[in-house]
């Protein structure tokens, strides 16, 4: 893995979510066409999120979010 990759890498889920600048969705998108093993590091991760989207249609119990939150104050 090359510096290019490194960098292209540490972008990704910012890519997958489409929040990424003009300039920096050009760039990834031009290594991505480049690089086979980090086209299949971005596949994965498609796959992954497209995964736990369809598994995790469940509401969260009730009152986890207040116990999240008073964790998170306590610290």
């Amino acid at each position: 893995m090359n510096e290019s990759c490194r960098e292209v890498l540490a972008e990704l889920d910012v890519f997958l979510d489409g929040e990424c600048g003009d300039d920096l969705e050009e760039a990834v998108r031009r290594h991505l066409g480049e690089c086979p093993p980090c086209v299949d590091r971005a596949d994965f991760q498609r796959e992954l999120r497209a995964l736990i989207a369809s598994k995790c249609k469940d509401a969260a119990p009730s009152g986890l979010l207040d116990r999240v939150i008073d964790s998170l104050t306590a610290r």
